[in-house]
């Protein structure tokens, strides 16, 4: 009986249907009240301390788009909200209260959980989405692709706020079998104690992704991770671009360097 009840929930149904869609958006755009929607919903996931801190900016320029993704969007008319860090408002607010000096975020563990507050209100923005039927994209290009002029196009504060994560929104015509699984749960969970994987799991675990991603076997690769390892999981940023994201942090004021 438990099991029927589970499969009817509604949110379960849409947490099933989740899928990320690669900029294969078509040309249908997302209206203002439904953005509004969605944000306002993923503003209910948790946070510390209820204190909001980030800030949701919606680009909807499809030339904006271009240039703060690199090229990935390809110029398609998709809306992207970009989460950031944002703790300029409650700085703000001590300030008007005469709290001038009030400096919480020196701290290693402010910076976790404003981390942790803004994917999971993005998160909880793509399942707000899909409960719309508007597809998704979970992205992080603000990282890869000169931080500092996206913040400067975006008109982000310096300090004290940086885009950490993007939320890309659109309708694809994509055929949903095209989604792809994740590892078995049993790779994954672990009660009580962490349990490292056994050698027999270890190849299971190849063998299940030659299964998820049997194009990338091919002559040169036998396994499907063998692609994985020598042609994605590499560097993803060359060295201006590290450079750039450090300064970009360091200049936040969001991680503090100790002496």
């Amino acid at each position: 009986m438990r099991r029927q009840n589970v499969m009817k929930n509604e949110t379960l149904k849409t947490l099933e249907s989740l899928r990320s869609v690669h900029w294969n958006f078509n040309e249908k755009p997302v209206s203002r009240e439904d953005i509004e929607t969605i944000v306002q919903h993923s503003m209910k996931a948790a946070n510390s301390d209820n204190l909001t801190d980030y800030s949701v900016i919606v680009v909807t320029d499809p030339e904006v788009l271009n240039t703060i993704t690199g090229g990935e969007s390809q110029g398609k008319a998709a809306t992207c909200l970009v989460y950031a860090i944002d703790q300029t408002r409650i700085l703000r607010c001590a300030k008007a209260l005469g709290y001038d000096q009030y400096q919480p975020l020196h701290r290693l563990y402010n910076f976790f959980i404003m981390l942790g507050d803004v994917f999971a209100a993005a998160q909880t923005a793509v399942v707000a989405a899909k409960a719309l039927g508007i597809d998704s994209l979970m992205t992080n290009f603000s990282h890869r692709h000169h931080p500092k002029e996206i913040m400067k196009l975006l008109n982000l504060p310096e300090a004290y706020c940086f885009p950490v994560i993007q939320v890309v929104l659109g309708y694809s015509d994509q055929d949903p079998k095209q989604t792809r699984g994740r590892l078995p749960m049993k790779h994954v969970l672990h009660y009580d104690q962490y349990q490292p994987a056994s050698e027999a799991e270890v190849q299971a675990m190849i063998e299940e992704m030659d299964q998820v991603y049997p194009e990338y076997i091919s002559d040169q690769y036998k396994h499907a991770l063998d692609w994985y390892f020598n042609e994605w999981f590499i560097e993803w940023y060359d060295e201006p671009t590290y450079r750039e994201l450090c300064e970009c942090l360091r200049n936040s004021k969001l991680v503090y360097e100790p002496n």
